[in-house]
Parts: structure tokens; C-alpha cells; sequence
């Protein structure tokens, strides 16, 4: 079978749907004779008769019926192909990597991604967390688009830095913690119980492995998931971002304490990070752009 052309595959499709060769013609303003020639052409290339034209106008057989829906298909395909590539033609990327510490992941990333992916349909779009100083790290050799990092006094050389805003770090215990049954509790009274600690490889998502530690005894993971995890089963308390608390305050899994001190108000600075040495097309400027309207406020009401 020779290769299939876009126009004739369409012809094809369009014949199928309006039952003529002469409506077909009059639909795409060629004469009649050329559409015949063209679909001739394609059951030449494909070897299968298409059309029965023993009647007065061309009917469908069976194997042209059966055709039909990849013949659809392809066309979206090819359709999608030529976007895409004309996309890419103008500037677009096709693909942007994006890391976060986990600690100040933003409450509406996802909402934004929504609205990249409505804006820029071809571009494919790879998240991760990481940790800080591995996220600098990539984004410094130029193995990842952009960053959102707890923010630092500096960077290296070919790393570009913006500062998004303030992250709230949420206080977070099961419902039937004993400090969830106080309607305020000190941070002495807090400090008696068991408190999870994330930390991240050798660093914690602020820099200091212990940084943040208020209880004597204290339990450390690198995965904010399992810290949540753990105090959702009534281990501990935890510090952790609304964003990957939403599904444990929706269920009520876990509830935000009211500790009537500095720690409640605990928040983390954020830098966007990118490479000065990697050029941005359409694309990244966008995200680059919106990114700064994702900590417009602390967080969002808990569900």
C-alpha cells in the first residue's frame, strides 16, 4: 500500500458523509471529475473497492464503512500533527521540566497547569519534586526549565532567581490528637508531644536538618506524604503547604491546630529559578509570567 495523502482521506471521509461524488465537488469547489480520479487513486493505493457505482450515486460497501472511523482518525491525527509542528514553528516549546521542593509547592500549580495546557496545547509538561539543593543543581546544568525553591541568600552564576512570595507552613494533627482537642495551644504545650520533621536528603526543605523542631522527641522523613501520613494516624503533629494537605483536611483525616505562637505563622520565602544560559520561547515566558500570581495569598480556606 502506497502512502495515503490528508486530501484523499478526507475526500474519502466526505463522500462516505453526503453520499455523491458532485456534493463532495460542490462542498470543496473542485470538478467532479477530479474528486472521482482522487478516490479511485486511494482504492488503487489501499486495494479495496470503496465505492459501489453500479447505482446512480457511489455507495459505501462494507469495507469502506469499516474504514471509515480510522480514516477519521488519521485525519485528526495529521490535523494535530501540522498544529503542533506550526506551534513549535512560532516558538513554542515541546516540553517544559518543572521541579518543587515539596514544602512550598503552590496551592494553585495545577490550577495553572490547567491554563497552560489550555494556552499551549503541544507543549508537554514534566513535574517533579525534588529536593533544593538537587533542583539547583539541574536547573544550573540546564536539565530542568524552572524550580520553585525555598529561597536562599544566593546562586551559582548561570542561575536566574525571582522571589514569588511567602509560603504558610500549616500545623497540622489528627482530629483526635490531644492537641486538637485545645481551641489554642501554646508552643510549650505543643512541644510535649511528638512532633514529624521533614528534612530532605541532608537538608531540610529550609536549609537546617532542624530547623523547625520544637518537640524532644521527634520522628524525620524525607517525604512530606508520609509525614502527613503518620500524623494522619495520630503519630504526631506536622508541618506541611495546604496544597498537599487539601486531601487530608477534606476528609478530615488531619485538622489545623491553633497554636498561639510564631510557629503558627510559620512561612517559607519562594524563588522561581531558571537558567540564564537556556533561551525561553512562548511558552516559558507564560509560566514564568503566572507563576508570580500563584502566592498572591498564603493559602487557600481549608475544604
Amino acid at each position: 500500500m502506497r502512502n495515503l495523502s490528508l486530501d484523499q482521506l478526507q475526500l474519502f471521509v466526505s463522500a462516505c458523509e453526503l453520499g455523491s461524488f458532485s456534493a463532495v465537488a460542490r462542498q470543496c469547489g473542485r470538478a467532479q471529475s477530479a474528486v472521482s480520479a482522487q478516490i479511485q487513486n486511494l482504492e488503487l493505493d489501499v486495494g479495496v473497492e470503496l465505492f459501489d457505482r453500479s447505482g446512480k450515486f457511489p455507495k459505501p460497501t462494507d469495507v469502506a464503512l469499516a474504514l471509515l472511523p480510522l480514516a477519521r482518525q488519521s485525519i485528526g491525527q495529521m490535523r494535530r500533527l501540522q498544529q503542533a509542528a506550526d506551534s513549535y514553528q512560532s516558538g513554542e516549546e515541546s516540553q517544559l521540566r518543572i521541579l518543587f521542593e515539596e514544602q512550598v509547592m503552590p496551592d494553585r500549580l495545577n490550577d495553572m497547569l490547567a491554563a497552560f495546557a489550555e494556552q499551549f496545547p503541544n507543549t508537554l509538561i514534566h513535574a517533579s519534586s525534588i529536593d533544593g539543593e538537587r533542583a539547583i543543581e539541574r536547573i544550573g546544568r540546564g536539565d530542568a526549565d524552572f524550580a520553585f525553591v525555598t529561597a536562599r541568600e544566593g546562586y551559582p552564576g548561570e542561575v536566574d532567581s525571582n522571589n514569588l512570595g511567602q509560603q504558610q507552613i500549616l500545623t497540622l494533627a489528627a482530629p483526635e490528637h490531644p492537641l486538637a482537642q485545645l481551641p489554642a495551644a501554646s508552643l510549650v504545650e505543643a512541644a510535649n508531644y511528638r512532633q514529624i520533621l521533614i528534612a530532605s536528603g541532608a537538608h531540610s526543605a529550609v536549609g537546617d536538618p532542624r530547623r523547625g523542631q520544637v518537640a524532644a522527641q521527634c520522628w524525620v522523613t524525607d517525604s512530606l506524604l508520609q509525614g502527613l501520613e503518620l500524623a494522619g494516624k495520630g503519630v504526631g503533629w506536622v508541618n506541611a503547604p495546604f496544597e498537599l494537605a487539601r486531601p487530608f483536611l477534606k476528609s478530615g483525616r488531619l485538622v489545623e491546630l491553633n497554636l498561639t505562637s510564631a510557629l503558627s505563622a510559620w512561612s517559607l520565602g519562594v524563588d522561581l529559578l531558571w537558567s540564564n544560559r537556556t533561551p525561553q520561547g512562548n511558552a516559558a515566558r507564560w509560566f514564568a509570567r503566572e507563576a508570580h500570581r500563584l502566592y498572591g495569598n498564603y493559602y487557600s480556606p481549608p475544604l
